[in-house]
């Protein structure tokens, strides 16, 4: 029997390494109504202040977007201007109510004439969070599949917090993707509020 264990505790690094985990982590700082963001998923990298928001990654040259909320109602505009000489004009929404959010965003590719969707739900209690997002081909009527995303955020300070997440897509089969985790880091200096 402790011959079999042992087998087991040697195999179980292996065993996670076999999941072929990617890691991506992200951080933001805030000072003064000043967010500056930086994001291992695609090298983003964004700054934004009262809603807009100027960002660049491997696959966006150029990217704007701006968003506004009213009561539990969020919603807002973007447009990116991707390294292929692409534009990529987007809208999204969301409403939270006892506790849940449920999210909408439609992405229109000017130049292909590609229409695509998320569509997800989230919710978060106590630190810990989750959300499931489907994603649609709307102008191919296609369903794409969906990711499960998962995290608890420890909030170290009043200015300092730390959230452990994972993250792991399907495709339309039902087939696991690649799992994804990281570590998000955010950390605010002064006021964070524009006025």
């Amino acid at each position: 029997m402790k011959k079999f264990l042992m087998a087991l505790l040697l195999m179980s690094p292996m065993s996670v390494y076999a999941l072929s985990v990617g890691v991506e982590h992200d951080a933001n700082v805030s000072s003064h109504g000043v967010t500056i963001g930086v994001d291992q998923d695609g090298n983003k990298v964004s700054i934004g202040s009262s809603g807009l928001t100027f960002s660049t990654s491997d696959t966006v040259d150029f990217g704007v977007a701006y968003s506004t909320s009213l009561g539990g109602l969020t919603g807002g505009v973007s447009y990116d201007y991707t390294n292929e000489s692409d534009h990529v004009l987007g809208v999204d929404t969301s409403v939270a109510l006892l506790g849940i959010d449920f999210d909408a965003g439609f992405d229109w590719n000017v130049n292909d004439s590609d229409v695509t969707a998320a569509i997800g739900t989230g919710y978060s209690l106590f630190g810990v969070d989750g959300s499931l997002t489907s994603n649609w081909d709307i102008d191919d009527f296609a369903y794409e599949g969906f990711d499960v995303d998962a995290g608890y955020t420890w909030a170290v300070t009043d200015n300092f917090s730390v959230r452990p997440n994972v993250t792991v897509p399907f495709d339309d089969d039902f087939t696991r993707g690649e799992l994804t985790a990281g570590v998000s880091i955010s950390l605010s200096f002064g006021s964070t509020s524009t006025e």
